[in-house]
């Protein structure tokens, strides 16, 4: 897959699916459909709109979904990739796409714009952004991956994380994760539509600091499955802020209740950006280096053994009575 450049997203070479679906074709199916699954007034509208959505063929596919809910009409999705006509056909009250390509990063709360904020990232920047009628804060912003920049995550993804650090903010990279993009929400009273400037045709790459939080989050899911393989049994806390590295924001680092402190290698804090190259034995601010591994950094008290003073004990010897 090339690179991405603002409005020729439907020219990237060896598109997903090689035919783009009609615009007029599908202005004459949403005229006819009961439910109307893309957003317009007028016809200039639907067509405008249609156009647009199409563009997405090239990088992904298309799932109708079921009127009063947010679940796809057909079970294939994820593997098979449904253009936007096909997906028409299937008379949905919305519709969905997916794509390996697309990283998301969805607003669930205003703490998350607060949370992106601090993280040097603009949550205004001009990419594709699908919004609802009825609640102008909650939002998603998509960007464009590269092969190349997928290679550098473990499975060249990252499952749908949830309120990522308690921020209420969802990211996502995944063909295994949609996204509602047009039609009715679930609850009838509203929609989803892109802005005029925030529409498919405007899709960006994922800017640097956007792409640092994706490797951010991959780093702490790997942690995280081996961290409750390893430490099923135990109990941990975040560290506000880290005695090892000084992490005092987007707090990572975390102690179990059995004394081992889990200091996370992050783009901003680590514990040797902090104390330099270490090696396992190291003790630093009073805490010992245990065990290491790509992501993270694992200490203990240390204690540190005290010399024992060789005192030997005066030999007893024992008394032989001797008969004379």
């Amino acid at each position: 897959m090339a690179d991405f450049n603002k409005a020729t997203i439907g020219a990237v070479p060896n598109p997903i699916l090689a035919e783009k679906s009609d615009p007029l074709h599908i202005l004459q199916m949403v005229k006819n459909l009961k439910h109307q699954p893309i957003t317009g007034v007028t016809d200039e509208e639907l067509l405008s709109r249609a156009r647009n959505l199409a563009q997405l063929e090239a990088l992904g596919g298309f799932i109708p979904i079921r009127k009063g809910t947010k679940s796809p009409m057909v079970s294939s999705w994820g593997k098979e990739y449904l253009s936007l006509e096909k997906a028409l056909s299937y008379k949905p009250a919305a519709l969905a796409v997916f794509s390996p390509y697309f990283l998301i990063l969805d607003y669930d709360a205003e703490s998350a714009l607060d949370f992106v904020v601090r993280r040097g990232i603009d949550f205004t920047l001009s990419t594709w952004h699908i919004r609802r009628t009825d609640n102008l804060w909650r939002f998603k912003q998509i960007f464009l991956v590269t092969d190349e920049m997928l290679d550098e995550l473990p499975e060249r993804k990252i499952k749908r994380e949830t309120n990522y650090l308690d921020s209420g903010l969802d990211v996502f990279c995944s063909k295994k994760s949609y996204i509602l993009c047009d039609g009715e929400h679930e609850d009838g009273e509203g929609r989803y539509y892109s802005p005029g400037g925030l529409d498919v045709c405007d899709l960006q790459p994922a800017p640097a600091k956007v792409w640092d939080l994706i490797k951010e989050v991959s780093e702490f899911q790997q942690v995280g499955r081996s961290s409750s393989k390893t430490y099923s049994n135990t109990k941990s806390k975040k560290l506000y802020p880290c005695p090892i590295c000084g992490r005092n924001k987007n707090y990572w680092c975390f102690e179990n209740d059995n004394g081992l402190i889990h200091c996370m290698n992050g783009q901003t804090f680590s514990a040797e950006k902090e104390h330099g190259s270490l090696k396992i034995g190291d003790v630093v601010n009073g805490y010992a280096l245990v065990a290491q591994i790509s992501t993270c950094n694992t200490f203990k008290i240390h204690n540190p053994r005290s010399k024992r003073i060789y005192n030997p004990r005066p030999v007893r010897r024992r008394r032989v009575n001797a008969r004379r």
